[in-house]
């Protein structure tokens, strides 16, 4: 059958050759230029429709990826169903795939604007990594699509469908590489290295970086290595002015940054026989992979543009059939992607064995590529795997592939940096720190904290990783919240009429484990401690004394939860679902103040507190329709008077900015309520929110005769609504939003820079 196979390869190739061995070769040059660089699928797609034939490419960069697929035997239609879909934003963006995602291993949402890696040698000497992009997804889906792509025993990429060649470059002596051998997906992501944003992939020995920093239009190594009679250059990056650019001056300097890091294009290099491609790129930045469909028809029309000129310098021509039927038989030689064995290198006997446990546990031997897939981004989901390299190598003898994993030396300690800029007193600054260690268990150290006028908050938590058949965790941590509602009234606008003062600690174990490897179980028990200060007037004067509420004991705590939203405070897509049951065996002491009527008093508080929530976001043909439902169910109290209890009952927060707002009518003991939500994208970065929300307490605190209790079934609802006007920038949301709550100081208008977010709290 391969014999078979071989010989009718061997003639649809001489064919093709016959076809233009009358007039000569034609070599391909794609130029870099990040997101630019997939015009160049459109060039592809140009070509072939007019029969132009393509004998040679090089290429560099996001130029050497796409000259890469098409050598290893993808038509421009695959190609370009690539690049469009949503699939290969999330490679870009170093996105897990929701059908691998488990929501089990990820850590707990911080309100960071960036994190950096901190280095500190045997010197005491600190470094850090500064990297813009995740490039662990990307790896991954470029060793799967070009593993089974047939190569000679040489791996030589002269003999891929199409010869070709990519550039890399090796900074630290400050030259050029050639990529025209060994691993091609290895080859294809150092290509596209781009400092500062994907780390270096090290080849033979040496870290390579994108080719664009010493060669981003590879004309000299067609002529070098092929000497095509005709070349076609396309380029989508800056290029040699020959004079001073006047008109597009502003626009070049706009990327500075990258005009003087990149080499140029100089098209003067493709001589008189050449044809020079420049697209129209000024619309789109290097980064604007979201607009593939746009750059990759702005490819198209530029080159059917030139179709003109290169038809009256090439006159041969290839049949599409005889075409087609060459790479139809080329990719038939493609080999299924089986694994028997796995590979590692670079990394200690403790994490040798842990990899092994998680990657590699099949009884059979054997391994598809879909459980080395599941597997392999459950590892990476950690970050201590983050400097992971994997590579796909076919075992002629066996018929099988053999997963090479390799890791860079990569710091275990992350710095986080962020918080929230807002008005109304709500700012606050975030500083978070991560560990990792690894010996017999991977262990995760988080401290982390938050400093504001409004909230203050400081946590650690030790998360130690079992990864045994059923995987789960033991966890201990620590948890201090503090909230002053006070603060965030100016002279200006006053938020809120109750004067109250919180301050809580949580500090126990939690024990987690996977459902399904989508939903995460966790049962904590923890030790708690819950001050409330509070005035149950609104008249407060300096020389008062507040009502001081303690409930301190034990708290038990069963959660089933799910999270795949896409983003931290404003959500466009994902589900999240949380039900927790919460039993607590606490006392209460209360201490009056100089403004109430209350007298000091202990008492015994136990029961139980249910909540469930369910969020989930609908994509439509422009933007999302989200919707939300909760409710909640609390067995203990009443505490010591009305005001005590209210403050401890459970609290529907319906949107982002509720927490920080004492609102009285959305708290009850028994409640249901629900939301819609709708976001809309305005242009390029900017989108415009609207949401509703119903709050319906099914039971209510009442006080007759000195008693409190539950009221009978309240008739009573109670509305919210926002709408928001949002910036997307790296760092963080940009929004200002006007808000509206059935409660005293109904109305409020807010500007918010990054992520105002708050940890849980022990009753609520």
């Amino acid at each position: 059958m391969h014999i078979k196979n071989l010989g009718l390869t061997c003639i649809c190739i001489f064919l093709v050759q016959f076809s233009i061995a009358q007039n000569g070769k034609v070599g391909l040059v794609f130029s870099g230029g990040g997101a630019k660089g997939l015009a160049h699928i459109g060039a592809l797609k140009a070509l072939e429709e007019f029969n132009i034939p393509i004998d040679y490419i090089t290429g560099t960069s996001m130029g050497g990826v796409v000259g890469g697929f098409y050598a290893a035997g993808f038509s421009p239609e695959q190609i370009d169903s690539i690049a469009t879909s949503k699939a290969f934003l999330q490679w870009i963006n170093g996105e897990v795939p929701a059908k691998y995602k488990s929501y089990y291993i990820e850590p707990e949402p911080t309100p960071q604007w960036l994190e950096f890696n901190l280095g500190i040698d045997s010197t005491f000497d600190a470094s850090f990594n500064p990297k813009l992009a995740n490039d662990l997804s990307l790896n991954f889906e470029l060793a799967e699509q070009m593993a089974p792509v047939y190569q000679s025993e040489s791996d030589d990429f002269d003999d891929l469908f199409v010869p070709f060649k990519a550039m890399g470059a090796e900074v630290l002596t400050q030259k050029a590489v050639l990529l025209d051998k060994g691993n091609l997906a290895t080859s294809l992501r150092a290509t596209m290295s781009v400092p500062f944003v994907y780390r270096p992939i090290k080849i033979d020995g040496e870290y390579i970086f994108d080719g664009g920093v010493y060669n981003n239009f590879p004309v000299e190594p067609m002529k070098a290595y092929f000497n095509p009679e005709y070349m076609i250059g396309v380029n989508v990056a800056s290029k040699v002015y020959k004079e001073y650019p006047e008109k597009e001056a502003e626009r070049i300097l706009s990327s500075s940054l990258l005009f003087m890091m990149m080499d140029k294009a100089d098209p003067t290099k493709l001589e008189e026989d050449g044809v020079y491609i420049e697209p129209d790129m000024s619309k789109f930045s290097g980064f604007a992979f979201e607009e593939a469909r746009s750059i990759i028809d702005s490819g198209y029309a530029a080159t059917v543009r030139s179709m003109p000129e290169i038809q009256q310098k090439i006159k041969t021509r290839v049949n599409q059939d005889v075409l087609d039927s060459a790479r139809n038989q080329f990719n038939a030689k493609k080999n299924k992607l089986i694994f028997s064995e796995v590979e590692l290198s670079g990394f200690t006997k403790n994490q040798e064995n842990y990899i092994r446990k998680v990657m590699f546990n099949s009884e059979s031997g054997d391994v598809s590529i879909e459980e080395i897939k599941s597997n392999y981004y459950k590892l990476i989901e950690e970050p201590y795997f983050s400097g992971i390299f994997p590579q796909m190598i076919f075992n002629s003898k066996s018929g099988k592939y053999k997963l090479r994993l390799t890791t860079s030396d990569e710091s275990k300690l992350k710095v986080q940096i962020g918080g929230n800029i807002a008005t109304n007193n709500l700012s606050g600054i975030y500083l978070g720190l991560r560990y990792d260690n690894l010996n017999n268990f991977l262990n995760n150290h988080y401290l982390g904290g938050q400093l504001g006028s409004f909230y203050k908050a400081f946590e650690y938590k030790l998360r130690i990783n079992l990864p045994l058949k059923l995987p789960f965790y033991v966890a201990p941590y620590f948890v201090y919240n503090s909230w002053d509602y006070l603060a965030t009234n100016s002279f200006l606008t006053k938020r809120t009429s109750q004067i109250l003062k919180q301050e809580d600690l949580d500090y126990g174990v939690e024990l987690g484990l996977p459902i399904y490897n989508k939903y995460k179980l966790t049962l904590a028990a923890s030790g708690m401690n819950v001050l409330n200060s509070f005035s149950s007037r609104e008249i407060f004067q300096s020389n008062d004394t507040l009502d001081s509420d303690r409930l301190y004991g034990l708290k038990t705590q069963l959660e089933i939860g799910y999270n795949s939203f896409n983003n931290r405070v404003f959500p466009t897509d994902g589900k999240r679902l949380s039900i927790k049951l919460k039993y607590i065996y606490a006392t209460e002491e209360f201490t009056a103040g100089t403004v109430g009527n209350s007298e000091d008093s202990e008492q015994r508080q136990h029961g139980i507190i249910f909540n469930a929530d369910y969020e989930n976001y609908i994509p439509l043909s422009s933007g999302s329709l989200g919707f939300n439902l909760s409710g909640a169910i609390m067995a203990i109290g009443p505490f010591r008077n009305l005001t005590a209890t209210q403050i401890n009952s459970p609290v529907y927060n319906p949107t982002f900015e509720s927490p920080t707002r004492y609102l009285s009518n959305f708290r009850a003991p028994v409640y249901v309520a629900a939301g819609l939500k709708y976001h809309f994208p305005l242009f390029k970065n900017t989108s415009f929110r609207a949401e509703t929300h119903i709050f319906k307490p099914i039971f209510n605190w009442q006080e007759t005769n000195d008693a409190i209790k539950w009221s009978d079934v309240q008739p009573d609802y109670y509305m919210s609504a926002l709408g928001a006007l949002i910036y997307k920038t790296p760092l963080g949301p940009i929004s200002v939003s006007a808000h509206y709550y059935d409660d005293r100081n109904p109305f409020y208008i807010m500007l918010n820079i990054g992520y105002l977010m708050f940890k849980e709290r022990p009753l609520n």
